[in-house]
């Protein structure tokens, strides 16, 4: 990058940016540093981090911690001006992945706040998961199988009812975790072969020299370790029905081709056998794999690709449809509840940090997520506390840097429950008060208020 643009860009952030390199010398700082922290860049700049904190213009420097341990820090940084901020500093790496100085990020606490009471003045977020278990039960869909309020799934939905009444083959596209098995089960029963079987076939799990008779079966005595008596292949057992032909894109070419055969001819061969037996099954398949792209590098046949995509559905990732999250999120929860018996909800605040978050695992990983806060929850609600950290840096790094869909959620309470975290850290490392404020570099009548203030049973540790 231009160092110009760069530096125009780190100007113009609104929050405040030093950066140190290996050595702990200060070799850059934005404007927005001076208004966050109060101190004066020609305190600053160009000097070495440990001797502002011997000249007491630093009391802590958290960049150097940073430095010798090569793990993020975040906290709440009391200036000596009297300013206070919320403070990350992250290591810089080179292409050799060997740490080359850090970048510290400032926040004006004051300023979250009176963000935060801008945004939710005229908001009230709803409280009782009885409630929301009713908006959900009185969602426009009233399929079982899927949860959703986003306008892009249920385009999704309308297409799959449509082409359900057909016997098309149907392509269905989507990353892993979105549903397409789901999906599949839903066109299925929505189907006129709805009480004939429903037969899936996971393609990755075959290996290469079974795939043939798996797919087709065998007759006895056919090869070494068959059965005397043979036996059908799933497209025999999908007679009448459907088959699910899941991860498509992993059939090697050679079947691909008999694939083909069966699909046009409506007819198998076991293997072994010489007599066609016919076949009536609606066929379906699906991949997280770009299939055009496969054909255009050769390891998908052309033909097969046109013979399945009669009929393509995408089911868009869990970040393209955020708004399904809070619904699917109490969805889980009221399953859990049931199962176990328990009344345990989640925070407001909670919810949107996890719509917020990108799910690359996608509604899978939701539901393991939430699975997991079930069972380690102590309490009878779900908090930011209890987040997993990949969750909340993801939060802090997106709104950091304000991109585009990030979400800014109710941050003077953000920021009480990470202060709360920190400290309960420290304390189960550092008994003594005295000790764990020296830790926190506060002084022993501050820690013992804010033990106080949070209600943290200090005869625990």
């Amino acid at each position: 990058m231009d160092m110009n643009i760069f530096r125009t860009a780190m100007e113009f952030s609104s929050d405040g940016i030093l950066i140190s390199d290996v050595n702990g010398n200060v070799i850059y700082l934005n404007k927005a540093y001076e208004q966050t922290t109060g101190l004066k860049k020609e305190q600053i700049l160009n000097k070495n981090l440990k001797t502002l904190m011997e000249e007491q213009i630093f009391n802590k420097a958290i960049s150097l911690s940073v430095l010798q341990d090569e793990v993020p820090i975040s906290i709440i940084h009391k200036y000596i001006t009297g300013k206070s901020a919320l403070t990350t500093a992250n290591p810089i790496y080179d292409k050799e992945k060997k740490i080359i100085g850090v970048i510290c990020n400032t926040r004006n606490v004051s300023e979250l706040l009176n963000l935060r009471n801008e945004l939710f003045e005229t908001k009230e977020l709803t409280k009782k998961y009885s409630e929301e278990i009713k908006i959900l039960r009185q969602l426009a869909l009233h399929h079982e199988e899927f949860i959703y309020e986003s306008k892009v799934m249920e385009n999704t939905i309308k297409l799959a009812s449509k082409a359900a009444a057909f016997d098309s083959t149907i392509l269905i596209h989507g990353e892993s975790g979105t549903g397409k098995e789901v999906l599949a089960k839903f066109i299925h029963n929505e189907s006129p072969r709805k009480n004939q079987p429903f037969i899936k076939v996971n393609c990755a799990a075959i290996p290469n020299e079974l795939f043939e008779s798996e797919l087709f079966g065998y007759m006895g005595g056919s090869f070494t370790g068959a059965s005397k008596d043979g036996k059908p292949g799933m497209f025999e057992l999908a007679n009448y029905g459907t088959i699910l032909l899941d991860e498509i894109g992993e059939l090697p070419l050679p079947i691909q081709s008999k694939l083909l055969r069966v699909i046009q001819e409506k007819e198998v061969f076991r293997v072994g056998g010489q007599t066609p037996i016919s076949l009536d099954v609606r066929v379906l398949a699906a991949t997280n794999k770009d299939l055009k792209k496969e054909v255009a590098e050769g390891r998908f046949r052309e033909d097969l690709f046109f013979r399945l995509n009669v009929v393509p559905i995408n089911i868009p990732a869990l970040k393209e449809r955020r708004e399904d999250i809070p619904k699917l999120i109490q969805f889980f929860l009221e399953k859990l509840n049931r199962k176990y018996k328990k009344i345990i909800s989640i925070t407001d605040d909670a919810i949107n940090i996890l719509k917020s978050y990108t799910w690359p695992g996608n509604v899978r990983e939701l539901e393991n997520l939430i699975e997991y806060l079930f069972i380690m929850n102590t309490s009878e609600e779900i908090d930011i506390e209890q987040l997993p950290p990949q969750v909340l840096t993801q939060q802090l790094y997106t709104n950091s840097w304000g991109e585009e869909d990030s979400y800014i959620p109710n941050l003077n309470y953000m920021i009480e429950r990470y202060e709360k975290s920190i400290i309960l850290s420290t304390l189960k490392n550092y008994p003594s008060i005295r000790q764990a404020s020296k830790v926190l570099g506060v002084h022993y009548s501050t820690l013992s208020r804010k033990i106080k203030k949070y209600n943290i049973d200090y005869d625990v540790f």
